[in-house]
């Protein structure tokens, strides 16, 4: 009887032995896909981190009708200019330019118009390409900066030749350049009280495209890029702190024609002509400042 009950333990772990060995390459199988995947593959999962000094802004450029001023006029009169300095309005104002700031909500006008890129046209088969539809009403750009990346805002596509009168305190003065584009040079840095100090400045390029050297002696370093002879109008440098959701909005006047500012702003083609505001939102400011502002909080 004793015989009979070794043999059968002998019988039943001969059997459990081999159940373990069916069992166990299921085991380091699914082992394997449930580790974690190897460094390389992890580095691209992680999110996308941002300096802790970099700005988001949003930038859309909207062409309105130069014909209907009373579209015009109800956007500017939300518009708070005064927050320009009154040096820089005034030689904006001679050269053709208007420009301000937008706070809050947007005028109901304006929202709707920047909405257009939101309804879609209806499809046809055919469709007849001119001035009126060749690029788009509003276009609009989100971009990252921090105080050290310049960004540029193009403000006009490159024509073959343009005639400008610019406008000083000593007199207006005529200008012609070939080959050239408008386009503003934009900077963005963070400045206490949770605001961004956004700095604009228009720049003319002109002239054929060149190889020209960039860099620094210091470093030893030299780029060799592409580039036109370049016009920069720093008497016409706006400057202005927003805290976030204001807009800088940026366009020439009604009556501006020859005028820098319609160089940058007026859109002349076959069709009805047309003006184009450019307008900087600020979406975020950095985390650094947010958490700089709270650390100064009196208890």
């Amino acid at each position: 009887m004793q015989r009979r009950k070794q043999l059968a333990l002998k019988r039943l772990s001969r059997i459990m032995r081999g159940m373990l060995l069916l069992v166990l390459p299921g085991w380091v199988g699914c082992s394997t896909m449930l580790s974690a995947p190897p460094v390389e593959y992890q580095a691209l999962l992680q999110s996308v981190e941002t300096a802790p000094d970099s700005v988001t802004l949003e930038i859309y450029q909207l062409r309105i009708p130069a014909n209907e001023p009373q579209l015009a006029e109800d956007i500017w009169q939300a518009v708070d200019e005064q927050r320009l300095d009154i040096e820089i309005r005034r030689e904006l104002a001679r050269n053709g330019f208007q420009a301000g700031v937008l706070g809050g909500a947007l005028p109901d006008e304006l929202a709707r118009q920047l909405n257009l890129q939101s309804e879609m046209p209806e499809m046809t088969a055919e469709m007849i390409v001119s001035g009126e539809n060749v690029s788009p009403r509003v276009t609009r750009r989100v971009l990252q900066l921090n105080r050290h990346e310049p960004a540029i805002i193009q403000a006009s596509d490159v024509k073959d030749e343009v005639y400008v009168m610019v406008g000083g305190e000593d007199g207006i003065r005529g200008n012609h350049f070939e080959e050239v584009e408008a386009v503003y040079s934009l900077r963005a840095e963070p400045v206490p009280g949770q605001r961004v100090q956004v700095r604009l400045t228009p720049e003319l390029r002109h002239g054929e495209m060149k190889n020209r050297y960039s860099g620094s002696s210091d470093m030893g370093m030299f780029l060799v890029t592409p580039s036109r002879e370049r016009e920069s109008y720093d008497q016409l440098k706006l400057s202005t702190a927003l805290t976030a959701g204001e807009v800088l909005i940026v366009s020439c006047q009604a009556s501006s024609s020859g005028s820098l500012g319609h160089a940058f702003h007026g859109i002349d083609h076959n069709g009805p002509a047309e003006q184009k505001l450019v307008l900087i939102r600020l979406l975020q400011i950095p985390n650094s400042e947010i958490l700089a502002d709270a650390g100064n909080l009196d208890y």
